[in-house]
């Protein structure tokens, strides 16, 4: 629990350096909490379960401090129920977007806020082609079962981007 403690306070400490240096943006990335109802709901309407709510709850702490400028989810339920205590906290209306193409959104980011932090709520099938899109070389799989990984990424002007894998 303390490493894990340790963990995202260096990420937010990182995240808040990234915010204030004016050629720096830093992007996090984490996958929508835990899911309640039936396989056989409209994918787009399952919401987050009593422990997805949970794991929104402890979002919204680790990053209110963080100086987010931007947040942004998918038009599915459960990324925008993942962001609402965070978007709660800091009084920011979320973007809603359908999935696309990750190139287009990384895009968007640079043009509409540079030099801020941006939230990325997505999927396992979005995450890693985000990822790829912000620069980051090797390959990143996110189980199934797994809803734990928060992501930070600092892009930088002259090379690979700087980048975490935390849990949270």
């Amino acid at each position: 629990m303390k490493s894990t403690c340790m963990s995202m306070l260096s990420a937010v400490l990182l995240t808040s350096f990234a915010a204030v240096a004016d050629a720096q943006q830093a992007v996090i990335l984490v996958r929508h909490a835990e899911l309640a109802g039936a396989a056989m709901a409209e994918p787009k309407q399952l919401p987050l379960s009593a422990a997805g709510e949970e794991r929104a709850k402890r979002l919204a702490y680790i990053l209110k401090d963080s100086r987010v400028d931007a947040i942004y989810v998918t038009d599915f339920m459960r990324t925008r129920q993942t962001a609402a205590a965070l978007a709660r906290e800091l009084n920011k209306e979320p973007t809603v977007l359908p999935k696309g193409d990750p190139r287009e959104l990384v895009e968007r980011l640079r043009k509409e806020h540079s030099g801020q932090t941006v939230l990325l709520v997505g999927h396992t099938d979005t995450i890693p082609g985000l990822l790829k899109a912000l620069g980051h070389s090797q390959d990143i799989k996110i189980e199934p079962q797994d809803y734990s990984n928060m992501f930070v990424v600092i892009p930088k002007s002259d090379g690979a981007p700087t980048w975490l894998r935390l849990r949270y």
